[in-house]
């Protein structure tokens, strides 16, 4: 989505579903075109090709995880499957966000949804890898309702150094639908992982990134209660 129009979107967005586009699985052929790249931008995903998938055909899917498995958190994308959907914000509107609904159940000591963004399409079972070291930080438009926080994590599975948590951030969510910035020298790992591993590692052999709501009972403000919402993603991209 062209970020011209996000300083007119608010809370009350008009939310137009893209039934046809949403309807495709990330497996189905044929990807999207690849964007034009330019020396001081990457563009990861805008959800433009028609697909939910990223600029280059990585597949998107939906996360969720929980401490108890009893109060399991749920996810609702494109119905019937772990894609999120995509939307108009108003009707008319040619350009498309990805879109999902969450619900975070009580009590557990953490959980969280999201969505998964791969880079690339899988080739030979394989994810392949960017290099993203070169740039300074990651931007994108993100509206969230009934989330207060959000975490943005840079993953690389499959290359040696697969971890149970990647170099992440997070930050409060504001009202609307906003740009953001995420600068990669912020990145770092939870300080419960015993082994620590250089961000950079992970930057240099990047195969997803994920955003997403979650909640955590080691801090006042991010515990955990009963809630139910709804994120819209769109514009992600690596900046220098």
């Amino acid at each position: 989505m062209r970020s011209g129009r996000i300083a007119a979107i608010v809370a009350g967005l008009a939310i137009t579903v893209v039934h046809a586009a949403a309807a495709q699985r990330a497996d189905e052929p044929p990807p999207p075109a690849a964007p034009q790249a330019s020396a001081d931008k990457l563009v990861y995903a805008d959800f433009e090709g028609g697909k939910p998938v990223s600029a280059r055909g990585g597949a998107v899917s939906l996360t969720a995880y929980q401490e108890s498995d009893v109060h399991k958190t749920t996810v609702k994308g494109v119905e019937g499957s772990n894609v999120p959907e995509l939307v108009h914000v108003k009707p008319g509107d040619p350009n498309h966000l990805a879109k999902f609904e969450f619900a975070i159940m009580a009590p557990n000591s953490y959980a969280g949804a999201g969505i998964e963004i791969k880079g690339q399409a899988d080739a030979d079972g394989k994810t392949p890898t960017y290099d993203v070291t070169g740039f300074k930080k990651i931007t994108f438009q993100l509206y969230a309702k009934g989330a207060d926080t959000i975490r943005v994590e840079t993953i690389s599975r499959g290359q040696g150094v697969d971890l149970q948590a990647y170099p992440q951030m997070s930050f409060k969510v504001k009202p609307g639908l906003n740009t953001y910035e995420v600068a990669l020298k912020a990145l770092a790992e939870p300080g419960w992982i015993d082994v620590k591993v250089d961000p950079r590692k992970i930057l240099q052999k990047l195969t997803a990134l994920s955003i997403a709501v979650y909640c955590d009972q080691g801090k006042p403000e991010t515990a955990c209660r009963p809630t139910e919402g709804m994120m819209i993603v769109d514009n992600v991209m690596f900046e220098k």
